[in-house]
């Protein structure tokens, strides 16, 4: 029994597996830059889906609350053409505002303020490596 416990231990614990397998684990921690592109156009491969699913959560927000806004605006200019009260048009107007105002805006916010930050960044590393040129 202790001799294949002792065998074991003995081949997990070896001086040549465990020299491979520490320059292994060296060599897979440093990468080229073509390792790099290679992963990185692995990731944008299992990123697809969730730009897709970004997209559709974005135009159903902003789709249900522009079409609100649109009907009540229409709603709105009729009543008044009609002079008419349209104190309840407008309160549904604010609760628009109110329930989906600051979603939509954070939904904006990432979707387009994300490509709008990584270009300025993209642009400050450039000049800034143009500069120690």
């Amino acid at each position: 029994m202790f001799k294949n416990f002792f065998s074991t231990v003995g081949k997990i614990f070896s001086p040549g597996e465990l020299g491979k397998s520490i320059i292994s684990g060296v060599d897979k921690s440093i990468l080229t830059s073509e390792e790099g592109i290679d992963y990185h156009k692995e990731f944008l491969k299992l990123y697809e889906p969730y730009k897709i699913a970004q997209r559709f959560l974005a135009l159903m927000f902003t789709g249900v609350y522009l079409m609100v806004h649109l009907i009540t605006s229409i709603a709105h200019f009729i009543l008044v053409l009609m002079k008419q009260n349209a104190e309840h048009v407008i309160e549904l107007y604010n609760y628009n505002n109110e329930g989906l105002g600051t979603i939509v805006l954070v939904i904006v916010s990432f979707y387009f303020g994300g490509g709008a930050i990584e270009g300025v960044v993209n642009k400050y590393k450039t000049k800034k490596e143009n500069d120690k040129n």
